[in-house]
């Protein structure tokens, strides 16, 4: 800035030897002209109070604030959620415990439900199942975070999981229960959890008994009041 000043002033005072009446050139005289400008407006802050330095630190805090605040309100924090027992239980009574690998219209699947690496012949222990439903469920819980837009509770939380974990990330996301519930109707999203009891067989989609009480009892966890 000193040499920028420094450098307006010498134009200044050359504007200020020659000037107009000496014939100076048309683009001298805009020069000159623009150094006047600038040696005003620097002069001119000179006559300004310096800020205070706790008012300028007063100033950005109230600005974060504000901004945190407007945050906080269009965007819900669902990060932290996980999901509880309840959740977990509704996984493990309806998936059933299975240490060899079994075929369920046309899929394999092994321990609480799980496909991912599942194959013919294959066979685990207790804990590697217990392991595997860990993994499948940050799987799930990392598509409820992702797709969900508005605010829930651990509960909603929980049930939804347990959702996406039975359909998958991709039939979750095209799910009624994720379309209802992200436009704001929760007792809407809850109601349309029972439509997504029903399964392929023989190309032919039917309503699965165990898969129709899977849903009732995640509707109902979705519904309950988190304590």
């Amino acid at each position: 800035m000193r040499i920028s000043l420094f450098f307006w002033l010498i134009i200044f005072l050359l504007g200020v030897l020659v000037g107009d009446r000496n014939g100076a050139p048309g683009w001298a005289s805009r020069i000159s002209a623009g150094a006047f400008t600038a040696v005003e407006r620097w002069f001119g802050k000179l006559d300004e109070p310096i800020p205070n330095a706790a008012d300028a630190v007063e100033d950005v805090s109230a600005d974060a604030s504000i901004t945190n605040e407007s945050l906080d309100e269009n965007a819900p924090d669902n990060s932290q959620l996980r999901i509880n027992e309840a959740g977990l239980e509704i996984i493990k009574e309806s998936e059933g415990l299975e240490l060899e690998a079994y075929n369920l219209y046309g899929q394999w699947l092994i321990g609480y439900g799980h496909a991912r690496t599942a194959e013919p012949g294959m066979t685990i222990t207790e804990a590697e199942a217990e392991r595997l439903l860990r993994e499948d469920v940050a799987y799930s819980e990392n598509a409820v975070r992702e797709l969900v837009v508005v605010p829930i509770n651990e509960n909603q939380f929980s049930a939804l999981v347990s959702l996406a974990y039975n359909l998958g990330s991709t039939r979750f996301s095209n799910s009624s229960v994720l379309e209802l519930l992200n436009n704001g109707d929760y007792q809407g999203a809850a109601d349309a959890f029972i439509f997504h009891d029903r399964a392929r067989i023989n190309g032919e989609l039917q309503s699965i008994p165990h898969l129709t009480e899977r849903r009732a009892k995640e509707r109902e966890l979705f519904l309950r009041p988190v304590n």
